[in-house]
């Protein structure tokens, strides 16, 4: 009688087998090492295309009567070379789940239920944080741009 499905003599997924997760292969790495080691990375190639494409899209508006069309075309290709380039000098932000202590959730308090006099007290308190924040370059009415 013969197994279903048939056993592996070898082969198969091992535990700390392949290469590691993320690594490159060392063709991979040697030839990009070469690249590097040549001259211009293709991040510094991006970053001066957009240059020179900002310059000349701002030399033709600075014109006294810019053509439309090579003044679009010049707005284009800088926005095409920025878009490129974004990624790799502003990374997108992960989003963040915010907890409170312990992974619970986070703590408020209920400000309706303090007396005239509590708030009093606590007033001069927001005042100093809020006045820190501003002189750090917070936003200070907390809204964002």
């Amino acid at each position: 009688m013969t197994d279903f499905p048939p056993k592996k003599k070898h082969g198969g997924s091992r535990a700390g087998s392949g290469r590691p997760k993320g690594r490159l292969n060392t063709l991979t790495e040697a030839e990009k090492r070469k690249a590097l080691a040549r001259g211009l990375s293709p991040l510094e190639v991006m970053t001066d295309l957009m240059n020179h494409s900002y310059r000349r899209w701002k030399a033709e508006s600075r014109k006294k009567t810019p053509d439309e069309d090579a003044l679009m075309a010049k707005q284009k290709a800088t926005l095409e070379a920025a878009e490129k380039l974004a990624p790799y000098l502003h990374p997108k932000l992960a989003a963040v789940q915010h907890t409170g202590k312990g992974g619970g959730p986070i703590q408020t308090v209920d400000l309706t239920k303090l007396s005239d006099a509590e708030l009093a007290a606590l007033e001069p308190v927001v005042a100093a944080l809020a006045a820190a924040g501003a002189a750090a370059g917070a936003d200070p009415e907390g809204e964002g741009s």
